[in-house]
């Protein structure tokens, strides 16, 4: 955004939800894009207020419950932030006002994980299916109830029976096709001009371990392993590649190559680290001419893939 404002000579910086059109995430980016687009807030105010929920929630442990931290903790953070931004912690998630951004989060069914499909809290209605309204902190809630971190939400509404929910991560983690699977169903007579996606950090190697005595009793490693492999991002970041490696200027993934390995989700107080191995990512000759050319995609919003058709920016 900083970029953007330099490149188009603005007063001041713009915020993301004027410069994309649609803004998807799941878990650590679904609480991020429903700052950066439901509730419009600037980069700066996104990553100070990411920092307080972070040191507030994760210290909040607690022993024989549904989940290692206090999932009120959490629900009544997000319901300050988005409090001091709207007004009041009962803001619902769609978004009627004209050209606003469509957000969406990915969550997942806690009572049928085995059908692969997300179930998503969108701002916009989608033709496909009637978007629950639910309210913001209930949407945030659902894309980050992480199993063993997080206890499950249960959300109901009129026409909707009540339905408990975790976090997309379980095969959604790298939302990617879902967003252009909606922008096709949103914008079928408009062009993409571009895809930005941001990973968390590249992970370490997925492998399972030659199990002990005690893990062939109890495979906790194999369960691990099974989870790294269907939380991995790489193999949908790979897919999109492949998939668009022969129109230039249209996809960028940005993700940090080295450092994030051995930085666990809860561990916030590690974040200098996060920072210092991001500045370094983002210093680098290669990520800087991507950074400058997805820029001036963005700014110049050229048309470039049919949805199918008009210029769409997307940010996941």
């Amino acid at each position: 955004m900083d970029r953007v404002q330099s490149q188009e000579k603005l007063s001041s910086t713009p915020l993301p939800c004027e410069y994309f059109d649609m803004i998807g995430g799941t878990s650590t980016g679904g609480i991020i894009a429903l700052m950066l687009g439901r509730l419009r807030m600037s980069i700066n105010d996104a990553i100070d207020c990411y920092d307080r929920i972070t040191k507030t929630v994760f210290k909040a442990t607690q022993v024989g419950r549904d989940g290692k931290f206090k999932h009120k903790v959490l629900e009544n953070v997000i319901k300050d932030v988005v409090k001091n931004q709207v007004g009041t912690d009962e803001e619902r998630m769609l978004d009627t006002r004209d050209n606003a951004c469509k957000i969406f989060v990915c969550s997942r069914a806690a009572q049928d994980l085995s059908a692969g499909i997300p179930r998503l809290f969108r701002t916009y209605q989608s033709p496909e299916a009637k978007t629950y309204n639910c309210m913001i902190w209930e949407a945030a809630r659902a894309t980050s109830a992480a199993p063993t971190f997080f206890e499950r939400i249960s959300i109901a509404g009129p026409g909707h029976p009540i339905q408990s929910y975790i976090d997309g991560g379980l095969g959604r983690n790298n939302p990617t096709k879902q967003i252009l699977e909606e922008a096709r169903l949103i914008y079928p007579d408009r062009h993409v001009a571009c895809v930005i996606s941001i990973g968390t950090g590249t992970p370490s190697t997925i492998f399972i371990p030659k199990p002990s005595f005690f893990q062939r009793i109890l495979p906790s490693e194999l369960i691990r392993a099974t989870i790294a492999i269907a939380t991995d991002c790489e193999a949908i970041e790979q897919e999109v590649a492949q998939r668009f490696r022969s129109v230039p200027d249209f996809y960028y993934r940005f993700n940090v190559e080295q450092g994030m390995q051995s930085i666990g989700l809860a561990e916030f107080d590690k974040m200098e680290n996060v920072v210092a191995h991001t500045d370094q990512y983002i210093r680098r000759e290669e990520v800087r001419q991507r950074f400058a050319n997805a820029v001036s995609t963005l700014c110049r919003r050229r048309a470039l893939i049919p949805t199918p058709q008009m210029s769409t920016s997307i940010l996941v």
